[in-house]
């Protein structure tokens, strides 16, 4: 019998990014091209299609030899019918049956699967989390999602919303969340978050090298400031060592309740390394309960860029393979 190939697509709201998974798993084929959601979800649909086609034609491989393509969608699905109900970065998007489309004009089976699970699902075939079968990632970015392994599988929920990792509650009538809840962990441990609190704490009089660009109204990102504090900013060091600690919070609440072998970081935030990693580490050993933080790693993804396109490769496996060895 012949290895069976499958492409993975990880669609954003700026690019969709398609690549051809071996089940080894190793990428051999892989392309980005601009998403276009400006011109509506029927066309980004074809672009999904174009970009799976255009890995395939490059790679050499027939139809025949993909055994099916996976999808990561951003926003609220209903996975069992390949439908996107509403990611909020693709405007006048509702009900979009993307794996009907996809699978239609690709002639190939397609499997829809959420952004942040799909991720995951990579780091736990491919990356920070191989071997381990309890998984927690957090993916942190603008704002912070998540994903969930237990026993090799993804855990969906009821309604296939488990994983928001982003709006566990860590602090009881805290900062207003767009969810309309508050509190949550998004507006505490995002890149957004460190930029907003740091902006907060200069406009309450704390000194900082950057405090003029504050005041003169400059946006700042969270890279400026992880590199103000490598060079020595108070302020900066504050504001990330209480990042880590949001976030270290947040993780022994997963621990505690998933128990899980394995929580890989993923994400843009990740790159602050130990000035995240220190607080997460010494937060997670005073508040976890001891034998639940001992016997779990937690650790940074290792895939970068590529986690959602094998992710959702994998995804194809699971659901139309027989094998991933």
């Amino acid at each position: 019998m012949e290895e069976k190939y499958y492409i993975g697509v990880d669609l954003g709201g700026t690019n969709i990014k398609a690549g051809m998974v071996t089940t080894k798993p190793k990428v051999i084929v892989k392309t980005s091209i601009p998403t276009e959601a400006e011109k509506g979800p029927e066309h980004v649909l074809d672009r999904i299609a174009d970009a799976a086609e255009n890995v395939r034609k490059r790679s050499g491989l027939s139809r025949d030899l993909i055994g099916g393509i996976g999808v990561g969608s951003p926003g609220t699905l209903d996975i069992a019918a390949g439908v996107v109900l509403f990611p909020p970065n693709l405007t006048g998007w509702r009900n979009v049956p993307l794996v009907e489309h996809v699978a239609k004009k690709c002639g190939m089976q397609t499997v829809l699967e959420n952004d942040a699970n799909a991720a995951a699902y990579g780091e736990y075939w491919a990356g920070a989390a191989k071997g381990a079968e309890s998984v927690v990632m957090f993916t942190l970015g603008t704002g912070i999602g998540g994903g969930i392994i237990v026993n090799g599988l993804l855990v969906h929920g009821n309604t296939d919303s488990a994983g928001e990792l982003g709006h566990i509650v860590i602090e009881v009538d805290g900062r207003e969340c767009p969810c309309g809840n508050r509190g949550c962990l998004e507006r505490y441990a995002s890149a957004n978050a460190v930029a907003a609190r740091f902006a907060e704490a200069v406009k309450r009089g704390e000194e900082s090298m950057l405090a003029d660009k504050v005041k003169a109204g400059e946006p700042l990102d969270a890279k400026t400031i992880e590199d103000a504090a490598l060079a020595g900013d108070e302020l900066s060091n504050k504001i990330y060592w209480e990042t880590g600690t949001y976030l270290g919070i947040g993780i022994v609440n997963i621990l505690h309740t998933l128990n899980p072998a394995r929580v890989v970081l993923g994400g843009g935030l990740v790159g602050a390394g130990e000035l995240l990693m220190r607080p997460v580490r010494e937060t997670v050993e005073k508040r976890a309960i001891p034998d639940t933080q001992r016997n779990c790693v937690i650790c940074l993804a290792t895939l970068g860029e590529d986690a959602g396109l094998i992710g959702a490769a994998g995804c194809a496996l699971a659901a139309f393979g027989t094998s991933q060895s």
